[in-house]
């Protein structure tokens, strides 16, 4: 269930200034995603894109494709499964400078929109390495799909009911 802080979607009915039909208004609601430090995507996990978006469900899928990057100072950023779902947007490995940044996050209809900033640019480094951006999201009963764009064009969308599924035959095993 979405946390209160979180208003599932709202639909009203207006006529125009005509009174002829009426037309379907659909609210968007914000929604707080909390950000995650401390990992490192997995360098076994083959990059089919220039960008990946996954949403996780379970820690052992999460094991699969992000480490911990412990090092003296860090906090590990950890994630309460069973109240949370893990979105991620990885970039293909490469020597340039890489940005990620959530710029927006969404409810609106049946979807939750999550809208990015992702910067490839010189200068290049010394090393190449795979930029991550990891999330908690709510897990809510009302979302179904789950969609990463970049600007206005869609990169994924990931269907939350196949998630939730997959979760409970999980749970039961």
């Amino acid at each position: 269930m979405w946390p209160q802080y979180l208003a599932v979607r709202r639909a009203f009915q207006f006529k125009d200034t005509l009174n002829t039909d009426s037309a379907n208004v659909v609210m968007q609601k914000d929604v707080v995603i909390r950000p995650l430090s401390g990992y490192f995507v997995n360098n076994t996990v083959k990059m089919t894109d220039s960008v990946q978006c996954w949403v996780i469900n379970n820690p052992d899928e999460m094991k699969k494709i992000f480490g911990v990057a412990k090092t003296m100072n860090n906090t590990i950023d950890t994630v309460n499964f069973s109240e949370n779902l893990l979105a991620a947007v990885v970039l293909r490995p490469s020597d340039l400078t890489q940005t990620i940044e959530l710029t927006r996050s969404y409810v609106s209809d049946e979807n939750m929109d999550l809208h990015f900033a992702i910067r490839v640019d010189t200068p290049k480094t010394t090393y190449t390495k795979a930029m991550a951006w990891l999330g908690a999201i709510p897990k809510s009963g009302d979302v179904r799909h789950i969609r990463f764009y970049t600007g206005d064009r869609l990169l994924h969308s990931i269907n939350a009911a196949d998630l939730r599924e997959a979760q409970d035959v999980d749970m039961k095993h």
